[in-house]
């Protein structure tokens, strides 16, 4: 057996199982002791080499053996791992292609990371839970006589936030006058208006974002100039930003090669 080849295998493998069921898309990932699997048996004239081995856990080793595994599958996956086509693989086992089998599907999606989605929005709507929970506090405190600068230095927030969460919370003050389908930033925008309940109900019918409410407000309430001023603004940062990021790009190195991939990601 050639040793390197094995022990190649394995590190990379992670020593758990690689194969993929055809149904989910999933692999398996369980602990895989011993040796890889030869694909083509050595009896057979299977050599060890690297689209001929794959690693397996006792469980799919056994149902290689007793007949309850396609050997094409095993083939797939070896396939995608060496970054070769299912042909290359066949051609270069010397074996006959077998037809008519169903390709492994694509990965259902992974439930961990469904989780980890899940967490996460749990922990927004959280946080956003709060934000109107502050707004009260802070409102009950201002009522009490407490003034903003000593709120201020006592809480590590600045006047302009307390200031913020207050106008939010007095412009909703009851979960029934709130939007739940729509963020706290929504009920932002509509608190910057003449009439937080009819356009926080116009951003809820017309499904508009935050940006596509607070320009509605402008224009309705008559202040066209400042929603050209802020698409102005807008567009200077824009042109700022973009360059920044050229100027980048034309410096290459590291730093290039990483914004172009971050850059490459948000238009997958």
């Amino acid at each position: 057996m050639n040793k390197q080849v094995v022990q190649k295998i394995r590190q990379e493998s992670g020593g758990l199982c690689e194969y993929i069921d055809p149904d989910t898309g999933q692999r398996c990932n369980q602990p895989a002791p011993g040796e890889p699997h030869h694909i083509r048996t050595r009896g057979a004239g299977g050599e060890d080499i690297r689209e001929n081995l794959i690693h397996l856990c006792g469980y799919h080793h056994t149902l290689i053996h007793d007949g309850n595994i396609e050997r094409h599958h095993l083939i797939e996956v070896v396939a995608r791992r060496e970054g070769k086509t299912v042909d290359e693989i066949y051609d270069r086992l010397k074996l006959k292609k077998t037809e008519n089998i169903k390709p492994i599907n694509e990965p259902v999606s992974d439930p961990f990371l469904e989780e980890l989605l899940a967490a996460y929005i749990q922990v927004e709507e959280s946080e956003q839970e709060a934000r109107w929970i502050k707004g009260q506090l802070l409102d009950e405190m201002l009522k009490k006589g407490a003034k903003q600068t000593w709120l201020s230095s006592q809480l590590g927030i600045s006047p302009a936030q307390i200031r913020e969460l207050v106008k939010v919370y007095r412009a909703f003050p009851k979960p029934e006058t709130r939007m739940p389908s729509l963020s706290w930033y929504h009920h932002r925008v509509a608190a910057n208006s003449s009439d937080p309940a009819k356009y926080i109900q116009k951003a809820n019918d017309e499904g508009l974002s935050t940006r596509e409410l607070r320009k509605a407000i402008l224009e309705e309430e008559n202040k066209e100039h400042l929603a050209d001023t802020e698409t102005e603004r807008e567009m200077a940062r824009a042109k700022r930003v973009y360059q920044q990021v050229e100027n980048i790009i034309r410096l290459g190195g590291e730093p290039a090669d990483w914004l172009k991939s971050r850059l490459a990601a948000l238009f997958d």
